[in-house]
């Protein structure tokens, strides 16, 4: 089967890419605040053995705040901005597609793991004969009913 794909909906490709690319970024930001906790801890223990300033020791000890931060606004960052880049990308596709053309795709459904059997395609005849009077009697004989005969 062969597609054409003519146009593509902004606003749907928007909400899935904000939440991919805040996801990336929220993994991104935390990967930075580590960094920025590292690296303050390390001048931090540098600076006590040579004797570190004032104003340096306010600034390793707000990194905590400074790596928060940071982690917070790359999650955001990356969510817009992936958010952005994309919906310009499917309006442009869709101003293009609209004059050239759309992407054409050839689709196949997959290959059966598992064949079909033969027996299970053909339906079984179905009983359609009203049961007999003397089938109700067998039953009940059956099932422990009261039976005359059997005495």
């Amino acid at each position: 089967m062969r597609y054409e794909l003519k146009r593509i909906d902004p606003w749907s490709a928007c909400k899935i890419t904000f939440l991919i690319a805040g996801a990336v970024g929220f993994v991104i930001g935390a990967l930075y605040a580590v960094a920025i906790t590292l690296m303050a801890s390390f001048i931090g223990m540098a600076g006590m053995s040579e004797g570190m300033p004032d104003e340096m020791g306010y600034i390793v000890g707000a990194t905590g705040l400074i790596a928060v931060v940071a982690w917070i606004v790359l999650t955001l960052l990356y969510a817009v901005l992936g958010a952005l880049v994309v919906s310009l990308g499917t309006w442009l596709y869709n101003l293009l597609a609209g004059a050239m053309g759309g992407v054409t795709m050839t689709l196949e459904p997959p290959p059966s793991v598992i064949p079909a059997p033969a027996a299970a395609t053909a339906a079984a005849p179905a009983d359609t004969t009203p049961p007999d009077a003397s089938d109700a009697s067998t039953s009940t004989a059956d099932a422990g009913g009261s039976d005359p005969q059997a005495s």
